[in-house]
């Protein structure tokens, strides 16, 4: 059984815009998509997209997460 999606505030969403824009590389904690684990990467982000009323962000290396999934984002130092 899947989940309800939780929407995330226009804030957060307007700040992943910009990081998508400045192509800003990231420190990103996650749950999984199972939420049973917490996940950690670096990433870039490459765009973000809504589907069934979900919105989602899509990495430059494939990963796609739901925005209600991420725990923490923090520009990681280059």
């Amino acid at each position: 059984m899947k989940d309800k999606y939780r929407c995330v505030s226009c804030d957060f969403y307007d700040q992943l815009e910009q990081y998508a824009t400045r192509n800003t590389k990231l420190f990103l904690s996650y749950l999984a998509s199972d939420a049973t684990e917490q996940l950690q990467a670096v990433i870039r982000i490459a765009t973000l997209e809504t589907k069934n009323k979900e919105e989602y962000m899509i990495t430059k290396s494939g990963l796609r997460l739901r925005l209600d999934r991420i725990i923490s984002l923090t520009p990681a130092v280059e």
